[in-house]
């Protein structure tokens, strides 16, 4: 753990991550993909872990948010895995803990941070607020942009990418109008060939 910003360029939060962790293609993006998250957001991981009961219903919410967050932590721990932990100064609290210790990080290293990576509306908002406020070159993006980084970089096939988005929203109930377009922001690739139509934004 270190203080000295972001070792990676992408920040994550709990929810991105556990929504990552949980698709098929996470073995993909911890060996391809250098994320950085914060300390916060690992002690949030580590609540859903410890809360949320291991045998729960397969697919359910507590399920998800148990073996999500320790595949993540799991992922954190190996120092071999290209997942790294900065610490928030000074520590943010609250239910919005995690989205705001991402954009501290930003606000402190904002020529550390090319990505920004979560899922709420409100969290969004605040943080390109503070990008646009202080002019830097960072980008907010879905969770869904983990996966068109490793199609950007030839690493899967469009039918891989275009149908683990699918996956990931089904699975984490992102499939109202507002986040289905927010998970295919900034994501220059038609799917509309493979995944069904009430997954992608509508022009």
């Amino acid at each position: 753990m270190t203080s000295d910003g972001p070792q990676y360029p992408i920040l994550v939060d709990t929810d991105a991550l556990i929504a990552a962790a949980n698709s098929t293609l996470w073995d993909h993006i911890t060996e391809h993909v250098g994320l950085t998250t914060t300390n916060v957001c690992q002690h949030e991981l580590k609540r859903h872990r410890e809360e949320n009961h291991s045998h729960a219903p397969e697919g359910s919410r507590p399920y998800r948010l148990h073996h999500g967050g320790a595949r993540v932590l799991d992922a954190l721990e190996n120092s071999e895995t290209p997942l790294t932990c900065t610490v928030s100064v000074p520590r943010p609290h609250g239910a919005d803990a995690g989205e705001q210790s991402l954009e501290q990080q930003l606000v402190q290293y904002p020529d550390a941070v090319d990505y920004v990576v979560l899922m709420d509306a409100h969290g969004r908002r605040s943080i390109r607020r503070e990008i646009q406020g202080r002019d830097l070159e960072a980008r907010v993006v879905p969770p869904t942009f983990l996966f068109y980084i490793l199609y950007d970089n030839d690493l899967i096939s469009r039918a891989e990418f275009c149908e683990t988005c699918a996956e990931l929203l089904e699975s984490e109930g992102w499939t109202g109008y507002h986040a289905v377009a927010a998970a295919w922001e900034g994501i220059p690739v038609d799917c509309s060939d493979v995944i069904d139509s009430a997954l992608l934004p509508h022009s």
